[in-house]
């Protein structure tokens, strides 16, 4: 890719919540188990817990070394209290805290949805898998980014909260972060078992449809036509319809 993520204009990148693996697989289990299987955070190798082991041992002690200096510096002669260093560990500390807490809400908030929607958009070099879990009238919507251009992202998860009218344009412009052409794969499950399963595919810029066909116990794939500049947005809306009608009690 040509252009870092968060530099595009429309991508929205900067309207998302980053948060690392680590936090995420650091929930309790009664959070950790309501995140979407498929973006649950994988065992983490002990090479990569070691690193991360070490970094922290690395700032704790770079952190007493630079208040050791500023007590000495103190004991000279003005009898203040050490700064600088001390004060922006609390503070960094007190972020950490507050994302820590707002992660927390926000995984508690997915026992609440009732209609489950995930979309991956890849080329076969970048990925953008996008899941939804919709709830009244909001849903939760955990992004992560793959491959070539996406580097910074592949160690976090990207999350936000999104009107469900908006879903279709936050999809549509999320596509635009894959340069090449590409398939978009949307699942769906709601409701008392209903689910389902669509395709589009990207070449030149244009979206194509598949037009799949059942005879008996055999299935055919036809040409694929034209899906119009709007592809993506006209199938969220039609997806979302079926989804949150399915989903409605009877």
């Amino acid at each position: 890719m040509n252009t870092h993520p968060a530099e595009r204009e429309g991508a929205g990148i900067d309207s998302w919540i980053v948060v690392d693996l680590d936090r995420i697989s650091r929930l309790p289990e009664r959070l950790r188990r309501l995140w979407p299987p498929d973006l649950l955070p994988r065992r983490v190798d002990r090479d990569s817990r070691a690193a991360s082991a070490e970094e922290e041992r690395s700032s704790a002690t770079a952190g007493t070394a630079a208040a050791g200096s500023g007590t000495g510096a103190a004991g000279s002669g003005t009898g203040a209290a050490p700064s600088g260093p001390g004060e922006g560990s609390g503070g960094a500390k007190r972020d950490l805290d507050v994302l820590t807490a707002w992660l927390r809400g926000f995984a508690s908030e997915l026992n609440r949805v009732r209609t489950r929607i995930s979309v991956v958009v890849s080329s076969g070099v970048e990925t953008v898998h996008l899941a939804l879990c919709l709830g009244p009238g909001i849903a939760h919507a955990i992004l992560a980014l793959q491959g070539e251009g996406l580097e910074d992202f592949a160690r976090h998860q990207l999350l936000r909260r999104i009107e469900p009218g908006r879903i279709g344009h936050v999809v549509e412009d999320l596509t635009e972060l894959v340069d090449q052409d590409c398939v978009l794969t949307l699942s769906w499950a709601s409701g008392r078992g209903a689910t389902g399963l669509e395709f589009l595919r990207r070449e030149g810029g244009a979206w194509f449809r598949p037009v799949i066909e059942r005879a008996g116990d055999s299935v055919t794939v036809d040409d694929d036509v034209d899906a119009g500049e709007s592809a993506v947005r006209k199938l969220l809306s039609a997806v979302l319809t079926r989804t949150l009608t399915a989903g409605a009690p009877s």
